[in-house]
């Protein structure tokens, strides 16, 4: 995936940002965590008949100003209310399984955005399995316009030379931990 070097000046922080609308967006396929890779035999056992991971596509952009890489994700939000889980989406960074998001012999680091609380800077060893970093680090924002959540999420550039995944977690589903959808194969960042 192509990082796209924007004008300092330009806000890329805003997801509604025109600084967006020449930075090219790929379409990203995600899928379930598997449930095997669960942490506990309660989640595997109470997930064993639903359905999570619900969603199956996103579209994925990244910049630069020379200072943070900005990603920023796009995807069509269930119709249903959230109750008690909030809608959420992570940058995935490093070199670990993406699709257990990490393992404990080589973990991954999720810039995560949850609606309605600030970004996190997390390390994965698995699903459910994360300890948080240094969240003056990273940054994002957030906005639900037409049935669409468009997210921007960001940390130092130094990361926009590695591998980005993508995990998307659906609320109204009661998906949270290891209960997402995550892009099936890194992207390279060049």
């Amino acid at each position: 995936m192509k990082v796209a070097t924007v004008n300092a000046g330009a806000d890329l922080a805003d997801p509604a940002s025109q600084a967006w609308s020449g930075v090219t967006a790929e379409a990203v396929a995600l899928a379930p965590v598997p449930l095997a890779a669960q942490p506990t035999e309660y989640i595997r056992e109470a997930w064993a008949n639903r359905a999570y991971g619900k969603t199956a596509e996103a579209r994925v952009a990244a910049a630069t100003d020379g200072k943070k890489l900005y990603v920023r994700v796009e995807w069509a939000d269930d119709a249903a209310p959230n109750a008690e889980f909030q809608d959420a989406v992570g940058a995935v960074l490093g070199d670990g399984p993406l699709d257990t998001l990490g393992s404990a012999a080589s973990p991954v680091t999720l810039w995560y955005w949850e609606n309605g609380r600030g970004a996190l800077n997390l390390v994965s060893k698995g699903p459910g399995v994360v300890t948080k970093g240094d969240a003056s680090a990273v940054g994002g924002t957030g906005a639900n316009s037409g049935g669409k959540w468009a997210v921007v999420v960001s940390g130092p550039a130094s990361a926009s030379k590695g591998k980005l995944g993508v995990a998307v977690w659906n609320g109204s589903n009661e998906e949270r931990a290891g209960l997402a959808a995550v892009s099936r194969n890194w992207l390279s960042l060049e």
